[in-house]
């Protein structure tokens, strides 16, 4: 099946919008994450059982009330640029730059900026539920700028969501694709991630150890060894958070431009051109 594409400006999907909730990797947070203006924008068009969107709804945004009254009002079935110290999505944490470089898909991307501890995605929680087992397509597109990187070269943005194993929906942590432990880093080019490489994908987890195998959640596990050892695992459905984590805690930060992201289940395939 062709697959489906969201092209810079707008959103081209295909059906796979699924409720969602709130994430964090540290605790299990009190906030819902959404979004106060998710709306259904005017101009949204059908073609051919294709639904374009006005990337309106791009970018999430967050009026701090006072608890228990979540912070958002409504659930987020776009992309949204999201604070992950402080569990809430907000509009000033990237931009949306021309280049750098030719990217693959179109003319721009996404670009977010770190320093010190921040710790910034962009992410969507429109996947929750997904079993792990029914994805056949996770893959991004990344570019790390030199001059935007004083520290490490291997630093990139990472792939992270909530991870449900047991089919509980209880905050269970987060799975992590990091790209330093799948290839090379490689400076001042777009390179494309695959987050499944034929099951030969590496990931490792949030918690201190792996559930049921005991083993330091440091362990790397290939995608297939996941889906082996947790033949039920899914993105958990009420608290579907699945982000491109840029940030550590370096005291230099640094700078990293995100172009695409590739998710595809048997229902079909869909690419976010950023």
């Amino acid at each position: 099946m062709k697959p489906l594409r969201f092209v810079r400006g707008t959103f081209v999907l295909a059906g796979l919008l699924l409720a969602a909730g709130c994430a964090s990797d540290l605790v299990e947070p009190t906030t819902v994450p959404g979004s106060a203006t998710e709306r259904a924008p005017a101009g949204t068009a059908n073609l051919g059982g294709t639904f374009v969107v006005n990337a309106v709804n791009l970018k999430g945004a967050c009026q701090t009330i006072a608890a228990p009254v979540p912070c958002y009002s409504a659930f987020p079935t776009g992309w949204l640029f999201y604070n992950d110290q402080s569990d809430q999505g907000d509009p000033t944490l990237g931009s949306f730059v021309t280049g750098p470089g030719s990217p693959a898909h179109g003319v721009g991307s996404a670009q977010i900026s770190v320093s010190g501890t921040q710790r910034r995605n962009l992410a969507t929680y429109q996947f929750a539920g997904t079993p792990l087992a029914s994805i056949t397509a996770l893959s991004y597109r990344t570019y790390n700028p030199s001059l935007g990187n004083p520290g490490s070269t291997t630093r990139s943005a990472y792939l992270n969501f909530n991870v449900d194993f047991n089919v509980s929906d209880t905050f269970q942590r987060r799975l992590v694709y990091v790209p330093r432990n799948n290839g090379v880093v490689t400076q001042n080019t777009w390179k494309e991630w695959d987050a499944i490489n034929g099951g030969a994908a590496l990931w490792s987890y949030s918690g201190a150890t792996w559930p049921v195998t005991g083993q330091p959640g440091t362990t790397l596990k290939t995608w297939t060894q996941i889906l082996i050892d947790y033949p039920n695992a899914r993105i958990r459905p009420t608290d579907g958070h699945l982000g491109l984590r840029v940030g550590e805690p370096y005291t230099d930060g640094y700078t990293e431009d995100i172009d695409s992201f590739t998710f595809g289940t048997a229902s079909g395939t869909a690419l976010f051109d950023f």
